[in-house]
């Protein structure tokens, strides 16, 4: 994987994968959070026990704003997929750009997955080797699905989920198609959902 993309090659219009609508205010809600906590860490600090409540009250706080530089990351520097001749590139909203290589990857697949009544559908990029950082969440989340989907255990890939981010997998894989080489499988499954007690 490297961290820069060879502008010279053509390219796809790139994809950006906004948080849906109804998630917004986790952001803003993270951003509260870490004011109370700014606060709330003060008083400790001054107060009689700030030689213990001080310490853990910051590294509290460390996770704290990790949470919300992420959650703010999403809304102001939106998740990205590109892809041309070469690589299949993904952009965190806190992390330089992720360039995979096509000789890495296996598949890029739309998939479905049904819960009791409900039915999720994801974007699902098998992987030879891992990519990404191993907390961020299309890493995470293929972590969990990839057993659903009939994934062998310790397989690699990421995972992107129309549930949180305001796009259609199956669009993606017709901007993806022209460009992968014949050895990608790039698949529609999602009329097939694959069933799970697991809640996604």
């Amino acid at each position: 994987m490297e961290n820069s993309a060879n502008a010279t090659r053509p390219t796809a219009a790139p994809m950006v994968l906004r948080l849906r609508r109804a998630l917004l205010w986790v952001p803003l809600a993270s951003v509260v959070v870490l004011a109370v906590w700014y606060i709330a860490a003060a008083a400790m600090f001054d107060g009689p026990n700030g030689g213990v409540a001080g310490p853990v009250m910051a590294v509290a706080g460390v996770f704290l704003l990790l949470a919300a530089a992420t959650a703010l990351g999403y809304l102001l520097r939106p998740l990205r997929i590109d892809v041309d001749d070469d690589a299949f590139t993904v952009r965190l909203p806190t992390w330089l750009a992720g360039r995979i290589d096509w000789d890495e990857v296996n598949a890029v697949t739309a998939v479905a997955v049904r819960t009791d009544r409900r039915v999720r559908r994801f974007l699902v990029v098998d992987l030879r080797s891992p990519a990404l950082p191993y907390g961020s969440r299309p890493r995470s989340m293929y972590r969990r699905l990839a057993p659903v989907l009939g994934r062998a255990k310790g397989t690699h890939g990421l995972c992107f989920e129309e549930q949180l981010f305001d796009f259609d997998a199956a669009q993606v894989l017709a901007v993806v198609r022209p460009f992968a080489p014949a050895e990608v499988a790039v698949e529609d499954r999602t009329a097939e959902p694959a069933d799970s007690h697991w809640q996604f």
